[in-house]
């Protein structure tokens, strides 16, 4: 399943992509229900409260596109979808070339997006959020062990103020060094670990 932000505003009804891409809700609902069987879209809430993630539906699209399909979609879009038609309206006005060749270059640049997306992915330059909320934890981690390891000298320090301001000051400072080395090793640790892993 492609990665997403969790934004309200791409979060949108059926009947919204229909009517962006001038396409039948039954041709976007055909699709959705075809992308949540194979795992690979996000969907909240069932029947009209269903919403779908947009992002992760437009690139989806872009990988599967059929520009026939959709001219085809077009064609047989539901009276209730739009006003029916006058007996002399044009055909063109169903079929509009200069549209279809617009949602045409965008779903082009949106598979150009995906394909940019992946590669960075396989140099390394993308990391899934699970990797980044893990090594968070690990940081954070390091950082509080750090810390009450400074806590935890606060009989040196009290030692060390019987014998003035500059011997505080010098075992102050050596359990602050000690502590950023304890941080700076685990940083490098993860570094490393995030190094290999790109590899």
């Amino acid at each position: 399943m492609l990665g997403a932000v969790d934004d309200s505003a791409d979060w949108v009804a059926v009947s919204q992509i229909a009517d962006r891409y001038r396409v039948t809700r039954q041709a976007v609902s055909k699709r959705v229900a075809k992308f949540r069987e194979g795992g690979k879209l996000q969907t909240r809430g069932e029947g009209r409260n269903l919403r779908v993630h947009l992002p992760t539906y437009v690139a989806l699209v872009a990988e599967t596109h059929d520009p026939a399909q959709d001219l085809r979609n077009r064609a047989v879009k539901r009276e209730d979808q739009e006003a029916p038609l006058a007996a002399s309206a044009e055909p063109e006005k169903r079929l509009d070339p200069v549209k279809f060749d617009e949602a045409a270059a965008r779903e082009k640049n949106a598979k150009a997006a995906l394909a940019e997306m992946q590669l960075a992915q396989k140099r390394g330059e993308l990391v899934p959020a699970r990797e980044i909320e893990r090594a968070a934890i690990e940081a954070g981690t390091s950082i509080a062990q750090a810390v009450n390891a400074i806590k935890s000298s606060s009989g040196k320090l009290y030692a060390a103020a019987k014998g003035g301001e500059e011997a505080l000051h010098i075992e102050l400072l050596a359990a602050v060094n000690a502590a950023l080395g304890t941080i700076g090793d685990a940083m490098a640790k993860l570094a490393a670990r995030g190094a290999s892993e790109t590899d």
